[in-house]
């Protein structure tokens, strides 16, 4: 896809400091550390300095690397302080609203397109893992390998319909389709195959009209897609891509939330 607002590689400088015995589990620790940090690097309130620095640092900002731990301990008393969650911890995030949704609870491994089939599939000696507490990398090799199975399993669907005779999509590539008819296929299949707001009068109609497994099977392509272009974003760093961050963030918090 094409980058937007990409961040452009730049070198900058890393100035080595002094060690600190500080301990950073703890809320005090934390504080001390990023006030130890402002000190070494002659970071100072200009109120309380005489003579005035030279550099008014009151028009700029100072950005810390922390975990979502450290950023809850400066908050509780650093009240100044805006802590933004790093991008990495967001994946992270997407990954577990992933798992919660689809695999924590055993109902939701009984759908015949459940995920955790795809997990007796592509890991058939570790589905207890999966079930209980497989941990992110695990959660992000499964997004990323089930997530293609299911999307080129959408293109294999479709394409049948259009030609009966293209059995599988092997045949499909070998009738060196135009361009412009892949384009019109994805469009078919992102409207068909993924969940948009007709999701919502789905589940409203009565139970022996609503086919819970297809419904179930977009929700997870919806989030699957969310998650690869977040991680597209995130790899390239086009920060205004991925229908910006932000509409990769909110579904995934809000399923995080959910479960």
């Amino acid at each position: 896809p094409e980058s937007v607002e990409i961040i452009p590689s730049t070198k900058t400088p890393i100035l080595a400091l002094r060690a600190m015995d500080i301990s950073n589990s703890t809320v005090s620790g934390n504080i001390n550390s990023v006030l130890e940090l402002l000190k070494q690097g002659n970071i100072k309130d200009p109120a309380e300095c005489d003579p005035p620095p030279a550099l008014d640092v009151l028009e700029y900002i100072t950005l810390f690397q922390g975990d979502l731990g450290t950023g809850k301990c400066l908050q509780a008393a650093l009240q100044h302080i805006i802590f933004v969650p790093g991008l990495f911890h967001l994946k992270m995030v997407s990954a577990d609203a992933i798992w919660r949704t689809f695999l924590q609870h055993s109902s939701a491994r009984v759908d015949e397109n459940a995920l955790m089939r795809d997990v007796g599939i592509l890991q058939p000696k570790e589905t207890g893992i999966y079930g209980s507490k497989p941990g992110f990398h695990r959660m992000h090799q499964l997004i990323t390998y089930s997530g293609i199975c299911r999307h080129l399993d959408c293109w294999r669907v479709e394409v049948k319909k259009g030609v009966p005779s293209h059995m599988d999509l092997d045949a499909f590539a070998a009738s060196e389709p135009l361009f412009d008819d892949l384009l019109a296929t994805a469009d078919v299949i992102a409207k068909g195959y993924v969940a948009d707001h007709r999701l919502q009068r789905m589940r409203s109609k009565n139970v022996t009209q609503r086919d819970g497994e297809y419904e179930n099977a977009l929700l997870l392509n919806k989030y699957m897609l969310l998650y690869e272009e977040l991680s597209f974003a995130m790899n390239t760093g086009d920060v205004g891509g991925g229908g910006n961050l932000h509409c990769c963030m909110d579904p995934h918090i809000q399923g995080n939330q959910e479960a």
